[in-house]
């Protein structure tokens, strides 16, 4: 008696399926986005004048990871924002001598000053490692994230 070739295989593949595969976790959805925000890993850019903040989903919960300050505008609250209850010290980096028009780009890890002007409690949940002003002289490391998750402002 033969045995069919699709029903040979197809017993083959469904007895070895179960053992390969490993549950997958669910994901922690973080419903609405902050009023003004826009999801910095889906696009958002402060180039877009809807965005006042860029925000990522972390845990299931919108964090501030970017603050969007425009020319002309009035800046948000050092309190707006970030962690648990709104509480939020802004790093503040010096931007004497600030220039535009530098080359080469950054790359990831390096990032321009602007992101780390966040909650310094959540400023390294972007990626970045070290964040850097344009400058006449070129780029100028200002700030970086050290091995536990901390911003450090270089002087």
């Amino acid at each position: 008696m033969k045995i069919p070739l699709f029903f040979a295989a197809g017993a083959v593949v469904a007895a070895l399926a179960p053992a390969g595969c490993d549950p997958i976790a669910e994901p922690r959805l973080c419903g609405e986005i902050p009023q003004g925000g826009c999801p910095i890993g889906r696009g958002g850019s402060c180039d877009d004048a809807v965005c006042q903040a860029l925000y990522d989903c972390i845990d299931g919960t919108w964090t501030a990871a970017v603050r969007c300050d425009r020319a002309g505008e009035a800046g948000q609250d050092a309190g707006a924002g970030g962690g648990p209850g709104g509480d939020c010290e802004v790093v503040a980096l010096d931007r004497a001598g600030e220039a535009s028009g530098c080359e080469p780009a950054l790359q990831e890890p390096d990032c321009p000053a602007d992101a780390a002007e966040t909650c310094a409690a959540t400023a390294c949940w972007t990626g970045c490692l070290d964040f850097f002003l344009c400058t006449g002289d070129g780029w100028r490391a200002v700030a970086y994230c050290d091995d536990a998750g901390r911003i450090t402002v270089t002087p």
